[in-house]
């Protein structure tokens, strides 16, 4: 199932410190507030370093995003880039950090592309990325792009933004944006609306777009239910395929710990169910720890040769995070369709 030698994409967390408060990020919970167990923290250069990189012949691409964090936040940032000079970089971004000096520098690095995370125009944007600010980030964007930067616009379309997205097709063609990708959220859940609080006082409430269908919808699931609730009660989950390792991908956490995906990945905070059922399918996390392991040790160990594969197939139980996104029925990946913005 996983191999040193095929692996061709490491997507790392670099970092679970953020400066934005997004509503629907999983480092938050329901009130608006960091999660207490979330261990915030970067993930050490040195470790990094660590990684046998002249082993991994197949390793084309990296990946800089984030469950908690934002990728800018790392202070050895400039350093990791340049350690991986021989491959491809995506980095996912709010894109409010940064001045626009370091911006125009990075655009001059011919092997990396950016995704700016920018979900409406001035007066909208902030609505989701909050404690962002929209002129810098267009600054950001114009030095990156004017120094030969790949960028690329992700706009994620609520009901409070829907009615922009022509003009914002416009602004990222005169900006210069190799393409702008428009995408609903998976994160209603359980409801249309989600409630967006600051210091424990509800200050509104995301609205899906209008033209949104939600899975839990389509799969005419319980309102207040996720979907895939009854179908791990059943333990008839359907047939579930890890879609990471199809696609030769895996996720190194900011703690060190590596996972099968940036879903399970989720899992640290917030989530003491699911990170027990982890726990209980790996036997013990200090396994996956590359402070403990190294790279090399871990991907050949049980956990990535046997206790994960078996987990998938129902031994001793699959990962309700599994049936929520592989299940080749009524998973995320498989009805993906329902988050792609006919425009």
């Amino acid at each position: 199932m996983y191999s040193l030698e095929t692996i061709e994409l490491i997507d790392f967390e670099l970092s679970s410190h953020c400066n934005s408060k997004c509503p629907q990020c999983p480092r938050y919970d329901m009130q608006g507030n960091v999660h207490k167990d979330l261990n915030v923290t970067h993930l050490p250069f040195d470790t990094i370093k660590r990684l046998p990189l002249n082993h991994m012949k197949a390793l084309k691409r990296i990946s800089f995003r984030g469950n908690f964090g934002d990728p800018l936040m790392h202070p050895e940032l400039d350093n990791i880039v340049d350690f991986f000079s021989n491959q491809k970089i995506h980095i996912s971004t709010n894109a409010s950090l940064r001045n626009k000096d370091w911006w125009g520098r990075l655009g001059t690095r011919k092997n990396v592309e950016v995704v700016f995370c920018i979900d409406g125009l001035d007066d909208t944007h902030h609505l989701y990325r909050r404690n962002t600010s929209y002129k810098k980030i267009m600054e950001n964007a114009e030095s990156f792009i004017g120094n030969g930067g790949k960028a690329l616009w992700q706009y994620i379309v609520f009901k409070h933004n829907e009615h922009q997205i022509e003009k914002a097709k416009s602004l990222s063609e005169s900006l210069g944006f190799e393409s702008i990708k428009f995408m609903y959220s998976e994160r209603f859940d359980v409801d249309s609306k989600f409630k967006v609080f600051e210091n424990n006082e509800h200050l509104y409430d995301l609205e899906k777009s209008t033209k949104q269908k939600l899975l839990r919808e389509e799969l005419d699931s319980s309102h207040g239910e996720k979907h895939w609730k009854k179908l791990f009660l059943k333990r008839d989950p359907g047939k579930v395929e890890c879609i990471w390792s199809h696609r030769k991908e895996i996720y190194i956490h900011s703690d060190g710990n590596v996972y099968p995906c940036c879903m399970i990945g989720s899992v640290q905070a917030g989530k003491n169910i699911e990170k027990l059922m982890f726990g209980k399918i790996v036997k013990d996390t200090a396994n996956i720890s590359l402070h403990k392991n190294s790279f090399e040790q871990i991907i050949s160990s049980d956990v990535f040769q046997k206790l994960i594969p078996d987990s998938l197939n129902g031994h001793p139980f699959t990962h309700p995070v599994c049936i929520e996104w592989c299940n080749k029925r009524t998973g995320k990946f498989a009805n993906s369709f329902l988050n792609t913005v006919n425009t």
